[in-house]
């Protein structure tokens, strides 16, 4: 059964819809430039269809907001076009008398598919916003406040958890999926596409990762990447090109079980092992540490907590401690640090100040 005039217009105004959306995106390279040239070149129809798409999303915006000129109407204006979908080609213009100048408009059927794939083309930018979608390449972007965490599922399958006052965007072309974190700490359970690479961007530095389980954390003076579940590429730099299959030449492999550091200059630091159910215990609302540095437990409870806690004796910052708390029980963690010895706790309702008691001579 072959395809009817009807059928190959309704497919070439589709192309015409997805060329026209990745244009405006700027996802394309050269060859795919060219390819979208050759296509033009292919065919008036497929001129036309583009021209169509573009006039019509060009006005729909600002028919839409006129009440003088309702979408509805529009709409109805490609219902009732009875005009043939076959099309014959006119003459050059040298063998005929000059056209009067006028306002192109599509033709028949191509005002139908055009304001159809339009209509598709806005449904698709809403359920972007509606499902985190990714037409257009448009980014979207998540945070959270102070003590505040959310979970998001990217269209893609892609799971992103947000840890407290972090803030990422999230933008997919036709090549790859991006996350740029500006803050914070984002956890991410990539789902696997072998056709575009998932990659995330903390200022200078990339993580390249494909169906794995990792953390990104960006402080004001180190990117620190913590590997639970497969492997992951990190590059201090330009990230490679979107082209590039495999393992990229000169970057740093961490597995799982593994954390690498990336400081403010760029410097890459060899993966160390790690107790990776501590480092992510947030994602379960808990903090835990096993002899670490009182002054850094400290540090992690005020990135969730309404009352600061105040710790300026280097000696008692360096006291290793162990524990597992819940990420805003306060409480606990004050009356666990009132039963340390040596340590004297003042709280007040703007501040709780940890300092050292000198030992009384007997």
């Amino acid at each position: 059964m072959t395809p009817s005039e009807e059928q190959v217009r309704a497919a070439i105004a589709q192309q015409a819809a997805t060329w026209f959306i990745d244009n405006q995106s700027g996802s394309l390279d050269q060859a795919e430039r060219e390819a979208f040239v050759a296509w033009l070149k292919a065919s008036p129809v497929h001129v036309e269809e583009y021209l169509g798409i573009a006039l019509v999303a060009h006005d729909l915006p600002e028919a839409a907001d006129d009440p003088q000129v309702p979408l509805e109407s529009l709409l109805e204006l490609a219902r009732a076009d009875a005009t043939d979908v076959v099309v014959a080609l006119e003459p050059p213009l040298s063998a005929r008398e000059p056209a009067p100048k006028r306002i192109w408009a599509p033709r028949g059927w191509s005002l139908v598919t055009s304001i159809a794939a339009v209509v598709l083309l806005l449904a698709g930018s809403l359920l972007w916003w509606v499902r985190s979608g990714e037409f257009l390449a448009l980014p979207r972007s998540y945070q959270t406040a102070h003590g505040e965490q959310i979970a998001v599922q990217l269209p893609d399958g892609t799971e992103l958890r947000l840890n407290t006052d972090s803030v990422v965007k999230i933008r997919y072309t036709r090549r790859e999926r991006v996350v740029e974190i500006a803050r914070g700490q984002a956890f991410f359970t990539v789902a696997r596409d072998v056709q575009r690479r998932f990659r995330v961007a903390a200022g200078e530095v990339n993580v390249l990762a494909v169906g794995t389980r990792f953390e990104g954390y960006r402080t004001p003076d180190a990117t620190i990447v913590t590997v639970v579940e497969g492997s992951v590429a990190v590059l201090a730099g330009l990230p490679p090109s979107a082209d590039v299959t495999g393992f990229p030449a000169g970057a740093l492999r961490v597995d799982a079980g593994y954390q690498a550091r990336v400081d403010a200059s760029g410097v890459l630091d060899q993966p160390t092992p790690v107790d990776v159910q501590q480092v992510v215990a947030w994602l379960h609302q808990k903090i835990a540490f096993e002899r670490r540095p009182l002054g850094e437990v400290a540090d992690e409870f005020n990135r969730y907590g309404p009352i600061p806690i105040e710790i300026n004796d280097a000696a008692l910052r360096a006291l290793p401690i162990s524990g597992v708390f819940d990420v805003h029980d306060i409480d606990s963690f004050v009356a666990f640090l009132q039963t340390l010895d040596g340590v004297r706790v003042e709280r007040t309702p703007a501040l709780i100040r940890v300092s050292s008691v000198t030992p009384q001579k007997e």
